[in-house]
């Protein structure tokens, strides 16, 4: 849908239908939104969030837009009196909620639950790539449901202000429209919203999800500073992977998370195959090139949201935290994973038995604790290594004891 006025050009590419604006965009309305607020209590975060917009004071879709917020967060805080202040106010407000953490995840996601308040918004997706190249990503609503694929920007990569897309579904529940824009000129990253209604988002859905976009971008620049100062500290130095001590801590964090937000998780345990053989067929050098090459290659394969860590107990042992994650969506990324390991070999590594894993995956149950997950995942992968190296075993065999 091309817009009279509009002195961008317009690409519609079949469906999917995609518009991208890269011109300057006038702004016609006056957008206001009321501060949100974050509180903190008994170890986890709950998030104050209302908007209110200063257009046409009898606008029925304001007002319902106000209600819906309104019920989302009804009784966690006093409604802001001054709903119609000016943008400072706005801009205060959005910078001390979404920025009253340092955490990342909680950044992306008070980012998109402020994205949330638009009118019709049934899900959201945030994601920036990092200087290592490391891809963040937050997803909410029916995004998560579904999987819908991500809308990063022109295929052609070039500056743009916002863009929409549209998907047309016999399902009468499917996603129908998408709104995105960019985090801003110092953030590799996009925030994007998506409706079950068709054509959901006007110019003034775009103002708004544009300014919250904008006043996020300081704070998720603090917290990957914050978070890349953590990961100096917690980095194996032979592997590039988290360390042993910086597992410790992941592992009760992510099963909390998990349970939270009622997703799934996965935890793989690996070992590499009889790894002192090739120290003592090679040289201690060769073996040390091995773990470095097999660092590189894990994390080209697992996704940003996926941790990967080096165990201390043992230098050819190491784990996966997968989020978001069901047990055969876990196989499938190991599946992947084992076959970066195996082609080209690892640091040139020619023997008539390549290098090979041995892996345990257990899934997060309702009454797990990190030591009993860790547990099932150890009795999984002691089971592929009676049974011949090389493989695979999870929780849900038949051979692996009850924990």
């Amino acid at each position: 849908k091309v817009q009279p006025n509009s002195l961008s050009p317009v690409y519609n590419i079949g469906r999917p239908a995609y518009s991208w604006v890269r011109g300057r965009r006038g702004i016609t309305t006056a957008v206001v939104v009321a501060a949100l607020g974050a509180i903190l209590l008994a170890g986890f975060f709950a998030v104050t969030l209302w908007a209110a917009v200063r257009l046409r004071r009898n606008d029925e879709r304001v007002r319902d837009a106000l209600a819906t917020v309104d019920r989302r967060l009804g009784g966690i805080a006093e409604q802001i009196s001054a709903a119609s202040a000016g943008p400072p106010e706005l801009d205060a407000g959005l910078t001390e909620a979404i920025g009253s953490t340092i955490e990342l995840r909680d950044v992306l996601e008070r980012t998109l639950m402020a994205a949330e308040a638009l009118p019709a918004v049934d899900g959201g997706r945030i994601s920036v790539r990092r200087a290592n190249s490391t891809v963040e990503v937050a997803v909410r609503g029916r995004v998560s449901e579904v999987g819908l694929p991500a809308i990063e920007g022109p295929p052609d990569g070039a500056p743009f202000l916002s863009g929409t897309a549209s998907w047309e579904s016999p399902d009468p529940n499917a996603l129908r429209s998408g709104l995105v824009v960019p985090l801003g000129q110092e953030l590799a990253g996009t925030l994007a919203v998506f409706s079950r209604l068709s054509s959901a988002f006007d110019a003034e859905a775009t103002d708004i999800l544009t300014k919250i976009a904008q006043r996020a971008a300081p704070a998720i620049r603090n917290a990957i500073r914050f978070l890349e100062v953590q990961e100096l500290a917690s980095t194996d130095a032979r592997t590039g992977l988290g360390s042993a001590g910086a597992f410790e801590e992941a592992l009760p964090r992510e099963i909390s998370v998990a349970r939270r937000r009622g997703r799934p998780l996965c935890l793989i345990q690996i070992d590499l195959d009889d790894f002192g053989r090739i120290n003592k067929l090679h040289s201690l050098e060769v073996g040390d090139t091995v773990l470095s090459e097999f660092g590189e290659r894990v994390r080209a394969t697992i996704r940003g949201s996926d941790q990967a860590f080096r165990n201390s107990g043992g230098a050819d042992e190491f784990f996966l935290i997968l989020p978001e994650t069901t047990r055969e969506e876990a196989r499938r990324l190991y599946g992947r994973l084992a076959y970066e390991i195996a082609t080209p070999p690892l640091a040139g590594v020619e023997d008539p038995e390549p290098v090979t894993m041995s892996s345990g995956l257990a899934e997060l149950r309702p009454d797990d604790t990190p030591e009993t997950l860790r547990r099932r995942a150890g009795s999984a992968q002691n089971i592929a290594k009676e049974a011949g190296k090389n493989q695979l075993r999870t929780d849900a065999d038949d051979l692996i004891p009850p924990q």
